[in-house]
């Protein structure tokens, strides 16, 4: 498996879990889904830098090229936060934009 789908793995297996636990949360009526979304914006960093780190104590075990300086696993930690980040924002948007219309909601049916 290359480094290529390992990072999409990453990606997608992060926003299935932390979308799916949001979507969960905010369905049971405990948590908002905009309060979701900035928890998952707080965690972004963590889940990248473990990536990256994780990634770097790998090549270090199997590099045997000393011209090779990993910048590859960097950019993709960088990747990874970027697309997970854009996925809280909107995710926040809609956790605003359904709390909005659930406020109008029961405004007009009161």
């Amino acid at each position: 498996m290359g480094g290529d789908s390992i990072m999409w793995l990453v990606i997608i297996v992060t926003i299935l879990i932390c979308d799916g636990l949001a979507v969960y949360v905010y369905r049971k009526k405990k948590f908002p889904l905009w309060a979701s979304a900035i928890i998952i914006a707080l965690t972004v960093p963590v889940i990248a830098y473990s990536f990256v780190a994780l990634g770097i104590d790998y090549f270090k075990r199997t590099n045997t090229d000393p011209d090779n300086t990993a910048e590859g696993i960097a950019i993709a930690g960088g990747f990874i936060a970027i697309v997970l980040a854009f996925n809280a924002i909107v995710l926040f948007f809609i956790g605003v934009i359904l709390n909005i219309y659930t406020f109008i909601k029961k405004k007009q049916s009161v």
